[in-house]
């Protein structure tokens, strides 16, 4: 008789003479005696059946052979050469299909919960990037914008009380300076919210427009997803203005290219460098926010070698 009638019959005489089905480990120990072996498992996913006979060996050659996925199934049999065909074991297997579902539901259950941690996470972090950048243009507005207009409030105040003396004329050009530079500041500030490079031109326009004559820009990226963009330029934003802050008078290089399924930007200058601590040079924020969407943030630097800062983030 082959293997697998052998393998069908013996289930096959059990569940006749039993009112409910033997518990799967029974299954399991009949499928070994019918195929003649000394140890017989099965694996289903993270569950383990196992039978061995009384007097088995305790050293013996093993096979193994899979006969499934999702969940993975795994026959291991000793000695080796008593191992069948996978057809053999579809018998058995066709008993155990709830057995073997109770772990697939456990498996899916478990992804499930982990992509609404995932989510949680990302959601959190997205709430909290948007708190630290209202807070930040508030805290922008508030030291840099708002004094410029207090300033110029108090200079047309006085310009209108003089307005006919000698200098009015020159007080005017003065405003008009003052007009000037609240204007550029504003819009410097705006920048930080969402350039418009940045939303027509893609990161490659963005970054280009970073160019100065202390920063060099080498930036051959194709448009990439809004989130992705948006973390890569602000980090390299807060990488140049740290090297200008920080490192006055240096050159600074910014690149960004694609390596390997990942999107790369590398801010670098020959500054004097610096001890990296926990904080990534300060740019821990940053780090959390390219961390968000599945990214690297590496800070690289020591005094007297220049800094290098580089984000990685899958595309």
């Amino acid at each position: 008789m082959r293997v697998v009638d052998r393998v069908g019959a013996a289930l096959t005489a059990v569940l006749v003479a039993s009112d409910t089905p033997p518990p799967p480990s029974t299954l399991v120990g009949i499928v070994g005696e019918a195929i003649g072996a000394d140890r017989c498992e099965l694996r289903l996913g993270t569950k383990a059946l196992s039978w061995s006979a009384h007097d088995a060996p305790a050293h013996a050659e093993e096979a193994t052979l899979v006969l499934g996925t999702s969940p993975d199934v795994v026959a291991t049999v000793a000695p080796a050469h008593v191992m069948p065909s996978p057809e053999a074991w579809q018998p058995l297997l066709l008993l155990l299909t709830p057995y073997a579902a109770e772990d697939a539901t456990w498996h899916a259950r478990r992804r499930q919960q982990e992509a609404v941690g995932r989510i949680d996470d990302v959601r959190w972090r997205a709430s909290a990037d948007m708190e630290h950048e209202r807070r930040r243009l508030e805290r922008d507005l508030h030291d840099g914008a708002q004094h410029h207009l207090v300033a110029l409030r108090m200079a047309l105040a006085l310009a209108d009380h003089r307005r006919d003396q000698p200098d009015a004329e020159a007080r005017i050009v003065a405003l008009g300076a003052q007009l000037d530079a609240a204007e550029e500041l504003l819009i410097s500030t705006a920048r930080g919210v969402l350039p418009k490079s940045l939303a027509t031109t893609g990161l490659r326009g963005a970054l280009r427009a970073l160019e100065a004559t202390d920063v060099v820009v080498r930036a051959d990226i194709p448009r990439l997803m809004p989130a992705v963009e948006s973390a890569l330029y602000y980090l390299a934003l807060e990488a140049v203005s740290n090297a200008h802050k920080h490192a006055p008078g240096a050159t600074i290089v910014v690149e960004a290219r694609l390596d390997a399924e990942r999107a790369l930007v590398e801010v670098r200058d020959d500054g004097p460098g610096f001890v990296v601590g926990d904080d990534v040079g300060g740019l821990s924020y940053l780090a959390d926010r390219i961390e968000a969407i599945d990214g690297t943030l590496e800070v690289r630097s020591a005094p007297g070698e220049g800094t290098t800062v580089t984000a990685s983030v899958p595309y």
